[in-house]
């Protein structure tokens, strides 16, 4: 093992390491110098160092190794080493809360009405460092009247969970037995501190009559510098027709081409006949 400040890696642990990095290595589509940089956050004399086929030992210091093993979510244990590494026990991806004060304050979110889509909600959501725990945390509220006249006040609160290799953002709520799903791409805009999130939200809605899974693509824009404190008073509908509208509709219309995927609609492009019934398409 070595030194306290230096670990050894030799023979078979030593090849193993090698293989298993050069297998995640595979994954990416990024020279070595950007996998190096973006993916292990080490220099590139080290990335090469690890997966050189010269014998011997590999020497690296202890931060070296825990970096590499962090964004590897590989286990120091397959390779005989007792190193404790923060993001395999961290649920929420291991990243570090403070790499991501950009993305805190106080949002704008919107997506169109569940019912009929015709107009579109704007809610707020707040996004904070967690006082007990290294992640960030959020908090939502929705604030309208639905187009069936009855007026709604729903808040949802959690914690975002982010892979460090994709930096998106899974923001899941639990609700008398319900769970919704929010997913954000984030997207800085200036050195102003300016953000837009794009993604979705997976959640139950009625428009048929019956509760059944609902997705809708939303838009986060912020962070806001209205301190009104009241929340309530930054919700509203915004109605189809109005100049705001068309504008964000606009913004929604872009992250429902390019934000999400929708399998089965990507299929049915593909296979046009789908779904045509024997008798027509015989005709």
């Amino acid at each position: 093992m070595g030194s306290s400040m230096t670990i050894n890696l030799t023979g078979r642990q030593r090849a193993r390491f090698r293989t298993d990095l050069l297998t995640h290595r595979e994954a990416f589509s990024l020279n070595d110098a950007e996998y190096a940089d973006q993916v292990l956050k080490v220099s590139l004399n080290t990335y090469k160092k690890c997966v050189q086929l010269i014998g011997g030992a590999l020497a690296l210091k202890r931060h070296t190794f825990v970096s590499i093993f962090t964004h590897t979510a590989l286990d120091p244990k397959n390779y005989g080493l007792s190193i404790g590494v923060p993001s395999q026990v961290s649920p929420f991806g291991g990243y570090q809360k403070d790499d991501f004060r950009f993305l805190c304050g106080r949002f704008f979110l919107y997506r169109r009405t569940f019912l009929t889509a015709r107009h579109i909600t704007r809610s707020i959501l707040e996004i904070r460092p967690s006082e007990s725990q290294e992640c960030l945390s959020f908090n939502e509220l929705h604030y309208y009247t639905a187009e069936v006249g009855v007026r709604e006040e729903i808040r949802y609160h959690g914690d975002v969970y982010m892979n460090q290799e994709r930096t998106i953002l899974s923001m899941p709520a639990y609700f008398q037995g319900q769970v919704r799903l929010t997913l954000l791409q984030p997207e800085r805009l200036s050195s102003k501190g300016k953000v837009k999130m794009r993604g979705a939200v997976l959640a139950f809605g009625n428009p048929k009559g019956y509760w059944q899974p609902t997705v809708a693509c939303v838009f986060v824009d912020g962070p806001i510098d209205d301190r009104r404190s009241n929340p309530r008073d930054l919700c509203k509908t915004i109605m189809d027709g109005s100049e705001e509208h068309a504008a964000l509709s606009a913004e929604l219309a872009r992250v429902e081409e390019h934000g999400t995927i929708m399998t089965p609609l990507m299929w049915s492009k593909l296979h046009p006949r789908a779904g045509t019934d024997k008798s027509a398409s015989d005709r």
